[in-house]
């Protein structure tokens, strides 16, 4: 998946088998490649970068560039039309939102790049998949009740997909997973700012490692 992009069902297969997916900023691009690496050796094929600050696109370009092989990096943090030219132009693997927009919806779509949607209200949930989105995130998960508004949600929307971020720690993540998540992202619980600045990659790896054998993921032997 290196350099590749992910359309709506092959993401969804992918992270519904990790069913965790990391997600980090990182500004200097030699320590995001080592993070991205670290990750990768503790078993995760999927990683989204979030774009937070200055310069963003071009440390998400040398990622996607020099991902190993079978690692699709995805941008985060993407909340425009304009956003989603930046991170697709810069070879994002699939886009995230903090929000949702049918326009970054019909761009992704005609780029052939999964678009997963920040929603929160069951109201923006329905119109994300109305706009094709076969996964949407639901942001922020903890602060709105976490495992249980998702069971809340999925009752009257039991085939629904969600990506649940925003607060979701390791000892949340069982709860998450049997509220009926296709995934939950996890940023700094997992991905910690320490190990990045320092380049410890041996201990990103083994916390995605311990993460993925806690979900029971596939394939979280690998690495």
């Amino acid at each position: 998946m290196s350099g590749a992009t992910l359309s709506g069902a092959a993401l969804l297969g992918a992270v519904r088998a990790q069913r965790v997916v990391p997600l980090f900023y990182e500004p200097d691009a030699a320590r995001a490649a080592d993070a991205v690496a670290g990750l990768a050796e503790g078993g995760a094929s999927v990683i989204e970068y979030t774009l937070r600050g200055p310069g963003a696109d071009r440390v998400l370009a040398h990622l996607v560039a020099g991902a190993p092989a079978g690692v699709a990096v995805g941008a985060g943090s993407v909340r425009d039309v304009a956003g989603a030219h930046t991170a697709l132009d810069a070879g994002a693997a699939f886009v995230v939102g903090p929000n949702g927009d049918p326009a970054v919806a019909e761009l992704c779509a005609e780029r052939g790049v999964s678009y997963v949607p920040g929603t929160l209200t069951p109201s923006e949930i329905v119109a994300a998949l109305s706009w094709g989105c076969p996964l949407v995130k639901v942001f922020p998960i903890a602060a709105v009740g976490g495992p249980a508004y998702v069971k809340a949600v999925r009752g009257p929307l039991p085939s629904l997909q969600v990506m649940a971020t925003g607060g979701v720690g390791p000892a949340d993540l069982r709860a998450y997973l049997d509220a009926g998540v296709a995934c939950v992202g996890m940023g700094s619980e997992l991905v910690k700012k320490a190990w990045v600045q320092s380049g410890d990659a041996a201990a990103l790896a083994a916390a995605m490692r311990a993460i993925l054998a806690d979900a029971g993921a596939d394939g979280a032997s690998q690495g």
